[in-house]
């Protein structure tokens, strides 16, 4: 009988030492999960912050050569206008006279 009671008592503690090993592990594993899922999210966080960088530049450069496309349009514009005022400067001011006086 007292066998038996030492054998039941030896189970419970080997019962106990696995329960309290496999809390220990499940303690660890959630740690180590937490920190892989740390070191996506921030491995993540590095790569979009260094894709933002170059589509700034990238954009940048796109926005530049568009300024300069516009504003060569705008001095090719300018430039026929001053011609075509130049042209037509003294027409115009007689057209507008002359309406003015026929009206």
């Amino acid at each position: 009988m007292e066998d038996m009671l030492a054998k039941i008592v030896e189970m419970d503690e080997k019962a106990r030492e696995l329960t309290e090993e496999a809390n220990k592990e499940k303690a660890t594993s959630e740690q180590d999960i937490a920190k892989a899922k740390e070191d996506v999210y921030n491995n993540y966080i590095e790569k979009a912050r260094k894709r933002i960088v170059k589509n700034e530049e990238t954009e940048r450069k796109i926005a530049e050569q568009k300024l300069k496309e516009v504003q060569q349009k705008q001095k090719e514009t300018l430039e026929h206008l001053e011609q075509l005022y130049s042209e037509n400067c003294d027409k115009w001011v007689d057209d507008i006279v002359d309406r003015v006086i026929s009206s």
